[in-house]
């Protein structure tokens, strides 16, 4: 910065505008094309100078030399730790030997840590804890913001391995909010250690995420870590993770009420309390959801747009996983998210209406009054697709609850899917002979007559154009199954059952779909049943 950066920094100081003490250090305008080019041949350099000394050292990894090993990876570490501090001022220059410098450290990181893996193993806790030891020196020692944003988040991975070992499970993701959290509480504008403590924080930050990630795979991770005698902490440690958690939360809320004099009795102060209180608990069953809350919050408050970007990311990721999750109905998934939505825009609405002023109010009332008409259109329009959306439910639900029992026979494929869970690709035996009908008769929309047996099992008959023709002649057994011909392909019924992952084999005995039929002939697919007619399972939505 030069004379005038810093006579603006003291001017905007004396208006008490910002804290803290001037820096000094100069803002590198480096176009980030030219960066990344330069970090790129570093990264090159690196490599190659990797590759030639691991082809004169190879034997350390292979035969017992772990002491070797170690003071090689330490020696690669110390060398990076100097070119940090000597890399040189001029900005080109410097990032060359800056990503030289990184690889370099983490080509000795990898060293010591296969060192000590080969001297302990990897069962025991013990490495675990020195990795975490190691890492954290690094994250202090190393003046590179990179190197300490790796650094710390290996620190927290190593840390979190190693408490599983000891089967303390669930208790990673509040140690890492709780970190987080105790360094951005406060502006860290006038930070003595900012250079520290801001890229340490963003390995916190990574880490948070991954391990609110490790819950969706909690059943995997316990049983692999479990021991015989379970402990309370590998009993009830992820519920004690969530609940410190959801405190961190809260906690940060009331400190962010007091550094702007917000007192917690008034409508600002209850309502911000209450709408966190509520929104973590409407969250509960969407795992993560609470650190990414955490992560958004202390983003917006010290305006970093990483930490909002990297909340955002993690708030879609979290709400998309529990979305196609199949352990949870679409119904119950829909009440959550609805409710979560909801509660979003309320304590949006809420917060807008007690912070405007009166004199900001009456000067917007104009400008107000030619928003309101777009306003109400808007709600308008959402409450008559919604309208639209429970009709059509409801008249579904009126089918399943009315409509007649049908069960028709399958010519079943069981294709993986991969984004859905398991599921079931059906064709139908009277599928073929309704297509093959209606091809001769060059029929794209009408009505196959089915008769149905003593147990409800379906016989093609003939093919209406118009169910009103043949309505007076079908007898008690028989009704009208409506089906479309697209592209050449028979639009009948629904061609897909899904079902909950690792249940494929309890579906592989289905010989009949049981769908619901309704006096206009529209179908729904319910259940699937065995060759003795015996109810597999219900198609809950």
């Amino acid at each position: 910065m030069n004379q005038s950066d810093k006579d603006l920094w003291l001017h905007l100081q004396n208006k008490n505008l910002i804290d803290g003490d001037f820096s000094a250090n100069a803002i590198d305008t480096t176009p980030w094309y030219i960066k990344t080019m330069q970090g790129f041949a570093g990264w090159i350099a690196a490599l190659f100078m990797l590759a030639f000394v691991g082809t004169l050292f190879g034997t350390l990894f292979f035969n017992d030399n772990e002491m070797l090993l170690g003071i090689g990876g330490l020696g690669c570490c110390i060398t990076s730790f100097l070119i940090f501090k000597n890399r040189g001022k001029n900005r080109g220059q410097a990032n060359f030997f800056e990503q030289l410098a990184l690889a370099l450290s983490l080509c000795g990181q990898f060293m010591m840590a296969w060192a000590l893996f080969e001297f302990f193993s990897m069962r025991e806790t013990t490495v675990f804890l020195l990795l975490a030891v190691i890492q954290g020196a690094l994250a202090l020692l190393m003046p590179n913001f990179l190197h300490r944003v790796i650094s710390s988040w290996f620190a927290m991975v190593a840390l979190f391995w190693g408490l599983n070992q000891q089967g303390i499970f669930g208790l990673d993701s509040a140690i890492a909010a709780a970190l987080f959290t105790l360094i951005w509480i406060k502006d860290t504008t006038g930070y003595k250690y900012q250079s520290i403590l801001i890229p340490i924080s963003f390995g916190f930050a990574i880490s948070l995420v991954q391990f609110s990630g490790h819950f969706l795979f909690s059943n995997e991770l316990a049983e692999f870590f479990m021991r015989e005698n379970p402990s309370f902490l590998q009993h009830y440690g992820p519920t004690i993770g969530s609940a410190i958690l959801a405190l961190t939360c809260i906690y940060l809320v009331f400190c962010v009420l007091s550094e702007q004099k917000i007192s917690l009795t008034s409508r600002s102060g209850v309502l911000s309390l209450s709408g966190i209180t509520l929104l973590l608990a409407v969250s509960v069953p969407i795992t993560g959801l609470s650190s990414a809350i955490l992560i958004l919050i202390v983003g917006f408050l010290r305006q970093r747009i990483t930490l909002m970007a990297l909340g955002v990311i993690a708030l879609i990721s979290f709400i998309s996983w529990y979305y196609y999750n199949l352990a949870e109905t679409l119904l119950i998934k829909s009440i959550y998210l609805f409710s979560l939505g909801s509660l979003f825009l309320l304590v949006l609405w809420g917060l807008r209406y007690v912070n405007k002023s009166p004199k900001a109010h009456s000067s917007s009332i104009q400008h107000q009054e030619k928003r309101n008409l777009r306003k109400w259109l808007t709600v308008g329009c959402v409450c008559l697709v919604l309208a639209c959306i429970n009709i059509n439910i409801y008249q579904k639900e009126s089918v399943i609850n009315e409509g007649r029992t049908v069960l028709l026979e399958l010519a079943p494929v069981d294709p993986r899917s991969l984004m859905q869970g398991d599921y079931m690709r059906l064709r139908y035996q009277i599928g073929n002979q309704v297509h093959n009908e209606a091809a001769e008769n060059e029929i794209t929309d009408g009505y196959a007559v089915v008769e149905l047996s003593d147990q409800q099992v379906a016989t093609f008959i003939q093919i209406e154009t118009d169910k009103l023709d043949g309505s007076d002649q079908l007898k008690p057994n028989q009704l009208f199954l409506q089906f479309r011909i697209r592209d050449r392909r028979l639009k009948f019924a629904t061609n897909a059952f899904f079902f909950e992952e690792g249940s494929a084999e309890k579906y592989e005995k289905a010989k009949y779909g049981e769908f619901k039929v309704s006096d206009k002939g529209e179908m729904l697919l319910v259940g699937m049943r065995d060759k003795n007619h015996k109810l597999l399972g219900r198609n809950n939505p």
